[in-house]
């Protein structure tokens, strides 16, 4: 496998090892929970970073069938469990795993089509797969570090989730 399938999927996996941390810290009744109405839950934002990884890489990239309904991710309010949504993190995970094994080096440079449905209120767009897999990784970072930060506040004790202080 090339360096930078390996480094993404490395990268990844740390987000996501960083999330099951976050959600083992926290009580199932405070996943849903929002700070205030137009943010999002921790629950919505798991299903949101599914979603943009089965989108980018398994479906993009992947060419799998198109299956998202991204307003979904952020209109639920409840009914999924804790492990229920790290079970779907970890199972992309897995199917993003099988994709990059199938590339090569000159497929960085290949473009793929991210086609959202019409009346999604975003238009579809093309990128190559280096631009994907790096897009996809940043973004997974960035609501990674929500997740956690989230779960800082409305954990019952004061344990830090990563190896540091933040």
């Amino acid at each position: 496998m090339h360096l930078f399938y390996k480094q993404t999927l490395h990268l990844l996996d740390t987000e996501l090892d960083r999330i099951k941390t976050a959600l083992d810290r926290l009580p199932e009744e405070l996943l849903w929970e929002k700070a205030r109405g137009g943010t999002n839950s921790i629950g919505n934002l798991c299903l949101h970073l599914a979603g943009n990884e089965y989108q980018n890489i398994i479906s993009g990239i992947g060419q799998k069938p198109f299956i998202r309904e991204r307003s979904a991710e952020f209109l639920a309010e409840g009914g999924i469990e804790a492990g229920t949504l790290l079970q779907k993190l970890t199972d992309i995970r897995t199917q993003t795993r099988n994709v990059l094994a199938t590339l090569t080096a000159a497929d960085l440079d290949k473009e793929v089509m991210i086609v959202y449905p019409p009346g999604a209120g975003i238009e579809s767009y093309t990128r190559t797969v280096l631009e994907l897999l790096y897009h996809t990784t940043a973004h997974y970072s960035y609501h990674t570090g929500q997740i956690v930060y989230m779960t800082r506040l409305l954990q019952r004790s004061d344990e830090h989730i990563l190896k540091w202080k933040h």
